[in-house]
């Protein structure tokens, strides 16, 4: 790329490429003529100097018009989603002491209620005069100011320079050898560290950009946007993908997309699986890991003829001038190594000094995040804290148990939570629950598929409920919303007398208001050490001897009680012995022993 600055290496492009589709959107389609003469007008219409400039635009081409002028006018931008709450664009907007509001003439009338007193509103438009790209800007100066989510607290502004950004971005461009004869996807809201990556590698390659904004159409035009525009390089979330590919139906295919990138949450195999089965026979895989204070920092490229893929995809190696430091090794917190992480956060110099640092000369981010080494060296990401759990003091990695279920028959999408429980004898303790979307013309039986998981997962890995549901919801970023799923429902089913006293062991150790007749003991997130307790209770309650091994054999409400009322046999049967050998050869395999 020439140019130090965005606008310089836009404007070089420009010279190269002037009649060169740049933008492919839903509102209109810019040239890159077209799109440096809308953003240079914008730029000279733009007061002041220095600081920060809010944008409130559709995502779309005048989103892009809006902050390449930003950029022109020797000024950082803040991008403001106009789907986002009003309290929350306001808080961002003062927070980033921006004192110039661009908009187009959709959100106009939300500019006027968020602006405040003395602040310019300035309309932009996606057409204009000829303009030069002269900017101000030097290499150093920031670019823009994105928020994140906030999950910890106030949402905190992420600066960035230019020269950083155009050391990723030219990674991003080398490493997926990206041409004028290329459109990218560009999914994800402004705000975030993806579009970015999407929006400016499109534009300093020559490459077209295709803006769409998924939660305006929704997802079903997605899919047909891509074919129409020819996307050749996708990039999102694999919660977006997921609902891409379910979309698409068993036979249903993208030809133009040469390369499939995936980001933001744990890959597996079953999201290798679809990228064969829907894009081209050629298409590359990338599973890639970053966050929004160094955009990617790690990737890995499956091409079409790769080996079979691990059950978690694994991040891969880190890219050029990027090295990965884990706190603890092999797993551990990842910390980022490289001179273009972001500048700090805004007014924020305390969480700057906690998160930045410098290591023999080289600037560091502590990012949050959970990384394993493999010992060849690739790094698996494993998400946040709550991605790798401990199950009854067993460590899960919940992206595993995620790969079986969504490769089991008749399942179109997965997702795999932990819920800890809130009352019964064990408060605290931590289960599974599994979310199953059907393929399109399938059902899905919770029971058939909870079996199927236990013939290729150890018990503590099995999860305790799945529930069918028609969608995965999904949060701004395109990531599972997981807080919106809804929990497990109880078997309605009277209980007879006796089945009423083992139902009630049951909901006193387990914590539940009511549990089904046919439901195991299992299903409810019961395991052997409850089940111990749950004998206790039935004992005493009964006043009779309940041998343990029969609450294994039958685990439910309505056979246990059926066993009981037989009574207790003089021998074990067959397949109490069969039940006593299995518990033993579990307990002695969990003890290290050999039989």
């Amino acid at each position: 790329m020439d140019g130090d600055t965005i606008p310089e290496a836009f404007a070089a492009q420009v010279r190269r490429t002037p009649d060169h589709p740049a933008v492919i959107a839903d509102d209109h389609q810019l040239t890159y003529r077209e799109l440096a003469a809308a953003a240079g007008t914008a730029a000279a219409n733009i007061p002041g100097e220095s600081g920060q400039v809010a944008l409130l635009c559709r995502h779309g081409a005048s989103t892009v018009v809006a902050l390449l002028a930003v950029l022109t006018a020797g000024r950082a931008y803040v991008p403001l989603d106009p789907t986002f709450p009003v309290r929350r664009l306001a808080a961002i907007l003062a927070d980033s002491d921006a004192d110039v509001l661009l908009t187009d003439a959709e959100n106009a009338g939300l500019a006027a209620e968020l602006a405040r007193p003395g602040m310019s509103i300035v309309e932009v438009t996606t057409t204009g005069g000829n303009a030069e790209l002269a900017t101000t800007a030097r290499p150093d100066d920031p670019a823009y100011l994105l928020y994140t989510s906030g999950s910890t607290g106030t949402p905190k502004g992420v600066v960035q320079s230019h020269r950083n950004v155009l050391t990723s971005v030219g990674l991003h461009i080398r490493n997926f050898a990206l041409t004028p004869a290329d459109r990218t996807s560009v999914l994800t809201s402004f705000g975030y560290d993806m579009a970015v990556t999407d929006l400016f590698s499109a534009l300093l390659s020559g490459a077209a950009a295709v803006p769409v904004d998924i939660r305006r159409t929704g997802l079903s035009h997605l899919a047909r946007t891509l074919a129409d525009r020819g996307v050749t390089v996708y990039h999102s979330t694999p919660t977006v993908y997921r609902y891409l590919c379910a979309g698409l139906g068993p036979d249903g295919r993208l030809p133009s997309i040469r390369a499939v990138l995936l980001g933001g949450e744990e890959v597996i195999r079953h999201d290798v699986e679809l990228a064969r089965r829907h894009f081209g026979p050629a298409a590359l895989f990338v599973n890639g890991y970053g966050t929004t204070e160094i955009s990617f920092a790690t990737q890995y490229h499956l091409p079409a003829d790769a080996p079979e893929t691990p059950a978690v995809v694994p991040v891969g190696h880190p890219l050029d001038g990027v090295e990965i430091l884990l706190t603890d090794e092999p797993v551990g917190e990842v910390v980022v190594r490289a001179n273009h992480v972001a500048l700090g956060y805004w007014r924020r110099p305390e969480l700057t000094a906690e998160r930045f640092g410098v290591h023999d000369g080289v600037r560091t981010y502590r990012t949050g995040d959970l990384a394993k080494r493999l010992p060849d060296g690739r790094l698996v990401f494993l998400g946040r804290a709550d991605r790798l759990v401990k199950i009854r003091g067993h460590r899960v990695e919940l992206g595993e148990v995620e790969a079986v279920l969504a490769a089991s028959p008749g399942v179109g999408q997965a997702a795999v939570v932990p819920h800890r429980r809130t009352s019964g004898a064990v408060v605290g303790d931590l289960e599974i629950i599994g979310y199953v979307v059907p393929a399109s013309g399938t059902a899905c039986d919770p029971t058939v598929l909870r079996a199927g998981l236990a013939l290729e997962l150890p018990e503590f890995m099995v999860p305790r409920a799945v529930v069918i549901t028609d969608a995965l919801p999904m949060g701004a970023t395109g990531k599972l919303d997981a807080a919106a799923l809804r929990p497990p429902a109880v078997d309605d089913a009277e209980p007879d007398p006796l089945e009423a006293v083992i139902a009630a062991g049951w909901c006193e150790v387990l914590g539940l208001p009511r549990v089904g007749r046919e439901t195991t003991f299992a299903e409810l997130g019961g395991h052997s050490l409850l089940m111990a307790l749950v004998q206790q209770s039935l004992e005493t309650r009964l006043k009779r001897r309940i041998p343990l091994v029969w609450m294994f054999e039958f685990p439910t409400v309505a056979g246990l009680a059926s066993c009981l009322r037989a009574g207790e046999p003089s021998e074990p049967d067959g397949a109490l012995v069969r039940a006593a050998g299995r518990m033993h050869r579990r307990n002695r395999a969990r003890s290290g022993r050999a039989e």
